[in-house]
């Protein structure tokens, strides 16, 4: 019996050492991944400042001018440019897909409901 006991429990050190074991290594790997994901945001941060630097240096309102003079050819705005409201075209009705739709198959109309006839014959009395 006692050698039975001793078997047993020789199996549960050996797999409680090898369950151990696996959670240690799983738990470096977990590591592994961390510092290396934490290297690629400090990557992406660094690549994330050097875009906005380069954004802020194509953006300046000197450059931005000096390539409008040179590609827009834009002239200063005239009063005889400058038109009323009232001289601009009407907009065109706003209709959309399925309104076009409900007008090809006649549904486009108005919706009639039905009246109570009652209703137009008696008034509730005033209290």
């Amino acid at each position: 019996m006692w050698r039975f006991l001793n078997v047993v429990s020789i199996v549960a050190l050996i797999a409680s050492a090898v369950y151990a074991y696996s959670i240690k290594y799983e738990t470096i790997w977990y590591a592994e991944q961390i510092a290396k994901l934490k290297n690629r945001v400090a990557r992406e941060h660094g690549d994330l400042s050097a875009l906005r630097a380069e954004w802020a240096y194509l953006t300046r309102p000197e450059r931005i001018d000096a390539l409008s003079n040179k590609y827009l050819d834009l002239q200063p705005m005239s009063l005889a440019r400058i038109v009323k409201a009232s001289d601009l075209p009407d907009r065109g009705p706003k209709v959309d897909a399925i309104g076009r739709k409900l007008d090809a198959l006649g549904l486009g109309e108005a919706a009639s409901t039905p009246r109570n006839a009652n209703a137009d014959q008696t008034t509730p009395p005033a209290r």
